[in-house]
C-alpha cells in the first residue's frame, strides 16, 4: 500500500478510535498542518515541510524565518561569515553530542551503535557530517540516550524496543540499519499522521520487506510481540492494548509531555503489562505548551511506580539545543 493511501486509512479509523487514543490538545494544534502538507507535498520531501521541522523532525538550526535568513547572509560572507553561521545554526552544539556518543559508547555492547549514518530519504533540511558520517538533531538525541542506556544498565540484554511516539522513525533506524542488531524487534506506536511518515521513512531506510504496516495488522484483534517476523513494525495507538507477549525495552522522547496525565497513565499501564524491564525517558523539566496539566518528573515516577530510577541527566546526555534541556531517565522493573 503506498503512504499517502496508507495515510488515509489510519485517518479514517482515527475517526473510530477511543478518546484516549485520540491526539490530545498539543497535538490536534498541529495534526491538519502536518496532514495538509503531506496531502499537498506528498512524502517525497517530507522532512522539508513547514510542519514536520515544527512538530516531529527537529533541527539545530533556527526555524524563525529572521534567524534562518541571517545564517545564510552570513553563510556566503566567506571563513569568518561561516564561523559565524555554524553558531547562530548551533553546530558547536550537535559537534559536542557527536563527541559524546563516541567517546562514551561501550561499542562491545549490544545495542550496536557503531557506524550509524543517518539516511537522506525525506530530503532533510540540515544533516551534520562528523568523521564522514550523517547525523541530525534527533539521531544525536536518541544516540546519547542509547549510551547513556548502556552505561547505566551493563547488563543489558535487549531483543524486543517498544516506543511510543517515535516521530519519523529515528530509533529503528538506528537500532536496525545494515543488521546491526540482528534479531532484534522494533514496534513504533504513534498517531497518525506521523505513524505514516514512520512506515514511509523505515521502508524506504530499511526496505519494503523488513517493515510490518498498519494495513496488515489493522484487523488483528491479538498481535503478539514475539510472532512478529518483521524487525520493524509500525502500529497506530490504538492498537496498542492488542499487541501481546513482552518487550525488554520501552522508549518515549518527549511525547509523552504533549499529552494529558490520563493519556500517559493509560500507556504507562499498558507498557507495564507488556513486562518492560527497561525504561529510557526523556522529558523537558519545565513541560510542553498547549497541554492542560504538564507532564513532568514526579508524574512520570509515579504513573511507572512499578520502576526504580537507575539513573538521570540533564547535561551530558539531556542538553537538547542550545538553551534547551532535557532530562534523560533510566528506569529498571522492580
Amino acid at each position: 500500500m503506498d503512504s499517502r493511501t496508507l495515510l488515509e486509512l489510519m485517518l479514517s479509523d482515527l475517526e473510530g478510535a477511543p478518546e484516549l487514543y485520540r491526539p490530545t490538545n498539543f497535538w490536534r494544534t498541529g495534526l491538519e498542518k502536518v496532514v495538509a502538507d503531506l496531502r499537498d507535498r506528498g512524502f517525497t520531501e517530507f522532512r522539508r515541510h513547514p510542519s514536520a521541522t515544527f512538530f516531529y523532525a527537529p533541527r539545530y538550526a533556527p526555524v524563525s524565518r529572521p534567524a534562518a535568513a541571517l545564517s545564510s547572509l552570513f553563510g556566503r560572507a566567506g571563513s569568518p561569515g561561516r564561523l559565524i553561521r555554524d553558531r547562530i545554526d548551533q553546530v558547536p552544539v550537535a559537534r559536542a553530542h557527536h563527541a559524546c556518543v563516541q567517546a562514551l559508547d561501550p561499542a562491545d555492547r549490544a545495542p550496536r551503535l557503531d557506524g550509524f549514518s543517518e539516511s537522506a530519504e525525506g530530503a532533510p533540511t540540515e544533516q551534520l557530517v562528523f568523521d564522514g558520517r550523517r547525523y541530525s538533531r534527533s539521531s544525536l538525541n536518541y544516540l546519547r540516550g542509547l549510551v547513556m542506556l548502556k552505561r547505566a544498565a551493563p547488563d543489558l540484554d535487549v531483543s524486543t524496543v517498544l516506543e511510543i511516539g517515535g516521530g519519523f522513525g529515528t530509533l529503528g533506524e538506528i537500532l536496525l540499519t545494515d543488521d546491526r542488531n540482528p534479531g532484534l524487534r522494533y514496534v513504533d506506536v504513534d498517531i497518525p499522521p506521523v505513524a505514516a511518515v514512520a512506515t514511509h521513512y523505515l521502508k524506504r531506510v530499511l526496505g519494503e520487506d523488513r517493515v510490518l504496516d498498519y494495513a496488515a495488522t489493522r484487523e488483528q484483534e491479538k498481535i503478539a510481540v514475539d510472532e512478529l517476523e518483521h524487525p520493524a513494525t509500525v502500529l497506530c495507538s490504538w492498537q496498542l492494548p492488542r499487541l501481546t507477549g513482552t518487550v525488554d525495552l520501552f522508549a518515549n522522547f518527549i511525547s509523552f509531555q504533549e499529552m494529558e496525565p490520563e493519556v500517559v497513565e493509560n500507556y504507562a499501564s499498558l507498557v507495564a503489562g507488556l513486562g518492560a524491564r527497561w525504561l529510557l525517558l526523556r522529558n523537558s523539566p519545565t513541560g510542553k505548551p498547549n497541554v492542560r496539566e504538564p507532564m513532568l518528573r514526579d508524574r512520570y515516577l509515579e504513573f511507572f511506580s512499578g520502576y526504580e530510577l537507575v539513573d538521570s541527566d540533564a547535561g551530558l546526555y539531556g542538553q537538547d539545543s542550545e538553551g534547551t534541556v532535557s532530562e534523560v531517565m533510566v528506569l529498571a522493573r522492580r
